[in-house]
């Protein structure tokens, strides 16, 4: 009863959306035809989930998330890190990401289109760099701000340059580093939904684009709310990660 309790009041925003949702349906605030029924939407869901089509467009999206999101990974870490620990480089680069963070990457999509196509390989670019810019400036942080002391005490008990940084400097820089993933996972599966939007023929953009020709709202809304279940899935998956790898915090 307790554990129920607690997933009551730990999901209560989600239940009084729901309670609204019905009332304004039950009230006819709006028409119906506009804003159908939670049942509604949620038979439709499960409908494109019979029929094949959340399993036929999910994983090309989730190949174009997960592809331009460990791309950015894999160079963002290692790029914020050697920012933290060299002033030279950190003075080549820093510029880069000042300037560029304020522009909206979207704009770059015509451009990449031009050079790379309709296809994958634009919309994993864009993502890469979407995701790129958090999980830099986070790892950057992060790693500046690891306690002095804590490099100087390892250096004293005679850990050389390499242990250093394993045991003491990732290990404290982790919790930022995983900050910049927890920010880049949800825009990477943004961007994924907007650029198939834009131009495509799967994913879970399109099969948006495609349910809003039908005219049918209750459709659009099935769309919306599978995509946000894939993207609080996407959540849980990273956390559960963080979990693993920063079991101290």
């Amino acid at each position: 009863m307790n554990k129920a309790w607690k997933l009551i009041v730990e999901y209560q925003s989600l239940i009084w959306i729901v309670v609204a949702w019905e009332l304004i349906v039950l009230l006819q605030v709006m028409p119906e035809r506009l804003f159908p029924s939670l049942s509604k939407v949620v038979v439709v869901s499960y409908e494109l989930i019979a029929n094949g089509m959340l399993i036929e467009n999910l994983p090309v999206t989730l190949f174009r998330v997960f592809a331009g999101f460990a791309l950015a990974a894999v160079v963002g870490i290692p790029l914020g890190l050697m920012m933290s620990r060299s002033k030279l480089f950190n003075d080549l680069v820093q510029p880069v990401f000042s300037i560029g963070f304020p522009i909206p990457r979207v704009a770059l999509y015509p451009i990449l289109v031009f050079i790379l196509g309709l296809g994958s390989a634009s919309k994993i670019t864009l993502i890469f760099l979407e995701c790129l810019f958090p999980i830099v400036l986070n790892t950057y942080y992060g790693a500046t701000r690891v306690g002095k002391l804590y490099l100087w005490a390892a250096e004293n008990m005679g850990a050389n340059k390499r242990q250093v940084f394993w045991r003491v400097l990732m290990p404290a820089t982790m919790p930022s580093i995983f900050t910049g993933l927890k920010i880049a996972l949800p825009m990477a599966f943004i961007i994924a939904i907007l650029t198939e939007m834009i131009g495509a023929t799967a994913g879970m953009g399109y099969m948006l684009t495609y349910m809003s020709a039908s005219l049918m709202q209750e459709k659009v809304l099935a769309c919306v709310v599978l995509i946000t279940i894939v993207g609080y899935l996407l959540n849980l998956f990273i956390q559960a990660i963080q979990r693993k790898y920063v079991y101290w915090q």
